[in-house]
């Protein structure tokens, strides 16, 4: 193998593929990329066996062939390099990289042992703008665990009909749900992992660009310009999220306020609530009442903090505490100059909703619900 490429576009290339490169996995060959030099391409793929991604860019080739080459080392490297053009040849069992002033030799693993990417065809199929794509998955993914004591909540339930895509996390402190449109075929139910969304919406920055989308019994991928991701879905049941969202007749009390006034002070509180202790760090208490709003937060041997907030409450007084990071989360979610949350009670779940007067014909549909943190006071 031996082909002529541009540093920036093998940077490029590299970076998109570089997570996806195995650390904790029993076959050495997992933590190496492989590059496939071919009719004037070079394509670079790197895999973990739950998430394998694929970058395609241009080179001049001058002997087709492939090379696995350590991923991480190789990443760093390619930083470090000067611009211009870099030569890579070689491929059995060490690879040469020539460029400006310099050259270096890295083994290699055996490009034999490199697993075969799964088939792209599925059963469902459809694309979606990747700026819509991209709301999504901020606003959706912010919910979902990152334990993976229990697997199923690290995913996102992903519901599609021809015209619709949902999609749903929890960690079961907080459940986060949107949809948009998009142009699909058939109807279905899939739980893909947060990390692999994450993954796309990382990478598809171009607002132009449109993510193809497919998926099988086992696998989802995504496709979008040069670039191609594969995942594994998650196996599982998913717990039924509509029984959580309390109806019309629920709420009790009504807020409606200025969305970042309301981030600063919360995050004047975090300051103070952060270091609170076990019992009662990262609270923060909200008071609604004919009045207005107020935020309370206190940390023994640190202080307190008392604040009257900009807001129009509807409904019965209330004072209901909540974890900050999760709040914060949920308002930094929205886009909108105005938040509306609706409360059923201090220690029953609430919604945080984009407010509907100022954020008419949005592309998405959102809430996050949330609970309460019962106080022994």
């Amino acid at each position: 193998m031996e082909l002529l490429i541009a540093k920036e576009d093998l940077q490029y290339a590299i970076a998109a593929v570089e997570r996806a490169v195995g650390n904790k996995n029993t076959l050495p060959v997992l933590g190496g990329v492989l590059i496939t030099a071919a009719g004037g391409q070079a394509c670079f793929r790197a895999t973990d066996l739950e998430l394998a991604m694929e970058c395609t860019v241009n080179a001049e080739v001058r002997e087709e062939g492939e090379a696995v080459i350590p991923g991480r080392r190789f990443a760093a490297i390619v930083r470090l390099l000067p611009g211009g053009s870099i030569t890579i040849s070689g491929g059995e069992d060490q690879v040469i990289l020539r460029y400006r002033g310099g050259e270096q030799r890295l083994p290699c693993f055996d490009a034999s042992e490199f697993p075969m990417l799964p088939s792209r065809q599925g059963e469902l199929e459809g694309s979606i703008a990747a700026r819509l794509f991209r709301r999504l998955v901020r606003q959706v993914g912010i919910a979902a665990a990152s334990d993976e004591v229990r697997p199923v909540f690290t995913g996102v339930m992903t519901e599609l009909t021809p015209e619709r895509l949902s999609m749903v996390a929890t960690d079961t402190h907080r459940l986060a749900r949107g949809s948009g449109s998009w142009q699909g075929s058939g109807s279905g139910s899939l739980l893909i992992p947060n990390r692999t969304l994450q993954e796309v919406a990382r990478l598809a920055v171009n607002d132009e660009d449109d993510i193809l989308f497919s998926a099988g019994r086992n696998q989802v991928y995504f496709r979008f310009a040069n670039l191609t991701v594969t995942s594994r879905l998650i196996m599982g049941q998913y717990p039924d999220y509509h029984a959580v969202i309390p109806d019309e007749s629920a709420w009790c009390s009504e807020l409606c306020a200025p969305r970042l006034p309301m981030i600063e002070a919360l995050e004047r509180a975090a300051l103070l609530v952060r270091d609170g202790g076990r019992l009662r760090g990262n609270i923060v208490r909200l008071e609604l009442s004919a009045d207005g709003l107020r935020l309370a937060a206190e940390a023994p041997e640190l202080g307190n903090l008392y604040e009257e907030l900009e807001g129009t409450v509807s409904g019965e007084p209330l004072q209901i505490s909540y974890n900050v990071r999760y709040l914060l989360d949920a308002l930094k979610a929205l886009e909108g100059e105005r938040v509306r949350m609706r409360l059923s009670g201090e220690t029953t779940p609430g919604l945080v909703l984009p407010d509907t007067e100022t954020e008419a014909g949005a592309e998405t549909d959102f809430l996050y619900l949330l609970l309460p943190v019962r106080i022994n006071r």
